[in-house]
C-alpha cells in the first residue's frame, strides 16, 4: 500500500465467489465484485457506508432494530435491483445495555458471517436479498459494522402482513407461507436462530414469494436438519405470540403452529 487511500483486493479464504475484500486506512470491507470503484470511494473519503446512507437525499427508512435505510443503488448489485437497505449492525437483549453496537474482534466478523450464509442459502434454493457489501471499522479490540443488502420490491414483513390481513383466509395464506419458508431454510441446512415475524419479508400478486433476512447469526448444516426446523418454528411462534393481532385477540401456541403447518392453494 502506498498511502491511506491505497486500497488493497483480493479474495482470501472463505470468501465466496464474486465478493473480494476492500480495506482502507480504517474500515475492512468485504464487497461485490461490480460495486468496487463505488466503494472504494465511500471508504477512501474516511465514510461509513450507514453514514453514506444517512446523508442520501431520496433515503428513506425501514422500521427495526436501530435504522435501516432504504436509498437508490449508485451501482448495479448482484441481482441489479434499483434500492439498497443499509443497515448498521446494532445489539439487542442485554448485551446491548454494556456493548451497544460493538462486537469483539473474535472469529469471523458479522459482515462476513452474513454474507456466506446469504450465498449458502441462495445457492440452496432459499429466497434472500443479496448482500452488495459489509464493512468492519475496528476500534481496538472491538468493530462496529454495516451491510448493505439489495431491497425486495414491494416485500412486507410477515408483522405487516398479519396485521394488515383482510380476513381469516389472508392470514392463514401469510402464515402458510411462513411455514413453507421455514420448511425450506430446514431443508437447506441453514438454521436462522433468531427467526422473527419481522425478518420474512412477503410479496404479493401472481408471483408472491418469500424471503429471510438478517441472518449473521444463521449457522449453516451439512444437510437438512428437522431439529432446526423445530426449533425455528418455536421462535417464530414466540414472535407472534408476542405482537399478537390487530383485534388483541390472544391466539394459543398449538393454534399458530397449526396455521403454520397447514399447505394451502394461494389464488
Amino acid at each position: 500500500m502506498t498511502g491511506p487511500r491505497s486500497l488493497a483486493r483480493h479474495r482470501p479464504r472463505g470468501i465466496p465467489e464474486g465478493y473480494e475484500t476492500r480495506a482502507s486506512a480504517f474500515a475492512r470491507a468485504v464487497a461485490f465484485q461490480g460495486v468496487g470503484d463505488w466503494i472504494d470511494a465511500v471508504l477512501a473519503s474516511g465514510e461509513t457506508l450507514h453514514g453514506w446512507a444517512a446523508r442520501h437525499d431520496q433515503r428513506a427508512e425501514f422500521a427495526g432494530r436501530g435504522t435501516v435505510y432504504s436509498v437508490a443503488a449508485p451501482v448495479s448489485g448482484p441481482d441489479g435491483r434499483e434500492r439498497w437497505a443499509v443497515r448498521h449492525f446494532q445489539r439487542g437483549g442485554a448485551m446491548a445495555m454494556h456493548m451497544e453496537d460493538r462486537y469483539l474482534r473474535v472469529g469471523r466478523l458479522r459482515p462476513w458471517r452474513e454474507l456466506v450464509a446469504s450465498v449458502t442459502a441462495r445457492a440452496r434454493g432459499v429466497r434472500t436479498p443479496a448482500v452488495v457489501c459489509g464493512a468492519a471499522y475496528p476500534v481496538g479490540a472491538y468493530y462496529r459494522a454495516d451491510l448493505i443488502t439489495e431491497v425486495v420490491p414491494d416485500a412486507r414483513t410477515l408483522a405487516e402482513t398479519l396485521f394488515d390481513c383482510d380476513g381469516t383466509r389472508g392470514w392463514l395464506v401469510a402464515m402458510s407461507r411462513a411455514g413453507e419458508l421455514i420448511r425450506q431454510l430446514a431443508d437447506a441446512g441453514v438454521f436462522h436462530v433468531d427467526l422473527n415475524a419481522h425478518n420474512i419479508l412477503l410479496t404479493d400478486g401472481p408471483s408472491a414469494e418469500s424471503f429471510v433476512v438478517d441472518l449473521d447469526r444463521a449457522r449453516v448444516l451439512k444437510g437438512p436438519s428437522p431439529g432446526a426446523r423445530e426449533r425455528m418454528q418455536a421462535r417464530l411462534i414466540r414472535s407472534i405470540v408476542k405482537i399478537g393481532t390487530p383485534t388483541g385477540e390472544q391466539l394459543k401456541d398449538s393454534e399458530i403452529e397449526a396455521a403454520l403447518n397447514r399447505r394451502m392453494e394461494r389464488d
